[in-house]
């Protein structure tokens, strides 16, 4: 059972577009690391994003080059300073799920997973960069892989 954490790309701030989209680069970014992602054969059943434009636009991109069995779909407590406790639920039933987020709330849900305690620091997510966490033989979270930019 595979989670795969995936931090959207570089965005337009909100002082220059209020929905910050992606920015040209952020497009170009989470393309790319799309298509590296594919060479690690995932096979993914859903890719969950928060709703705000610029983890709509990552997860779609996403969609087009992973091509999980049942979409996309857009879920609450995804955003940055959501409590990770109701996405530890969505988890625990879930399996080879992708969600795109933001910060602090996915460098949080790692460390949870990790270590048991959402505040120690584990890994550092930049624009566009994937964890993929799967669990160990006594069914312990650890990180399996990273794909940064």
């Amino acid at each position: 059972m595979a989670l795969y954490l995936v931090r959207h790309g570089e965005y337009v701030p909100e002082r220059i577009n209020p929905s910050c989209p992606l920015s040209d680069r952020g497009l170009v970014e989470v393309a790319r690391m799309a298509a590296m992602a594919t060479r690690k054969e995932i096979e993914l059943t859903k890719i969950f994003h928060s709703g705000k434009k610029r983890a709509l636009q990552t997860a779609m991109i996403l969609k087009e080059y992973l091509k999980p069995l049942f979409g996309l779909d857009q879920t609450r407590g995804l955003n940055p300073n959501d409590d990770i406790y109701y996405i530890v639920g969505l988890i625990e039933q879930a399996e080879n799920i992708m969600i795109v987020g933001h910060l602090p709330f996915l460098e949080k849900l790692v460390s949870y997973f990790v270590t048991g305690d959402e505040d120690e620091p584990v890994v550092q997510f930049p624009t566009a960069g994937i964890v993929c966490l799967d669990k160990d033989a006594e069914g312990k979270w650890e990180i399996k892989w990273t794909l940064m930019p």
